[in-house]
């Protein structure tokens, strides 16, 4: 996919071992013989992901950065806040990226954007306006991030990726997921698994290349990763299980 900036750098395993950050992913594996059914209950109900970041979310756009590590993973945590109720929540990801890069427009992976939240959190964009040049965060500026901060997150092991994201999207607490994919050097968010009348399962996901962007008959920013040929299974993965309510009258 020529002419887009990108900026995912394939995590080193042996600096940042699995489960070095988080977790492993605990609610176990939804066998695949059961996922058409979880999907079709799922959509009846308007419970994938997908539907909270549809309403309530927008579309992001990374313009010519190269953070896409940020961006992917800002916007799996907007979809947690949505889906815990709090909407019209926007979180400034540049900033994330920007301050944690000391300024450079370099590539990073999942990982490394969650230590970022971990360490400083995330400010909303009402506070901080998006693609601001701050390396510095003022006092007030940084304890509105620190509400921002990670809760509950949980990597997925690397074998058996894709089945893995699967069972985080559609099992019994539908999470939003970081998915990076070695072959697109692209991190984004999966917000929900597709599938045909032949049994054909895809990742839905939202991309940071703003609305015009689609894949594989989604549109308007958003696309389905279809499993072929392992184009569906994730070099990292990382799902956000919950967040906390910080803001009242949501």
């Amino acid at each position: 996919m020529p002419g887009r900036f990108k900026g995912y750098e394939a995590r080193d395993y042996e600096a940042y071992p699995s489960f070095s950050g988080y977790p492993e992913w605990s609610s176990g594996y939804l066998p695949r013989s059961e996922w058409k059914d979880r999907i079709d209950y799922l959509n009846s109900i308007k419970g994938q992901p997908i539907y909270w970041h549809k309403k309530r979310c927008k579309i992001k756009n990374q313009k010519s950065t190269n953070y896409c590590w940020a961006f992917g993973t800002v916007s799996a945590v907007e979809t947690a806040y949505a889906m815990s109720g709090i909407a019209g929540l926007e979180l400034n990801a540049h900033a994330v990226a920007y301050r944690g890069k000391r300024g450079r427009n370099r590539g990073g992976f999942g990982l490394e954007c969650c230590k970022l939240i971990q360490e400083a959190g995330i400010p909303e964009t009402k506070d901080l306006p998006e693609f601001t040049r701050a390396l510095s965060w003022s006092s007030e500026l940084q304890k509105e991030a620190s509400k921002h901060r990670l809760h509950e997150f949980e990597e997925l092991p690397r074998e058996d990726s894709f089945e893995a994201v699967v069972s985080a999207l559609i099992g019994n607490k539908p999470s939003p997921t970081t998915v990076a994919f070695s072959w697109w050097r692209h991190l984004v968010v999966a917000l929900g698994v597709a599938v045909t009348k032949k049994n054909q399962f895809g990742l839905i996901v939202a991309n940071s290349w703003g609305t015009n962007w689609s894949l594989g008959g989604e549109t308007g920013g958003y696309g389905i990763i279809w499993d072929k040929e392992g184009k569906a299974d994730p070099f990292e993965a990382i799902a956000i299980k919950g967040v906390k309510a910080v803001r009242e009258n949501q």
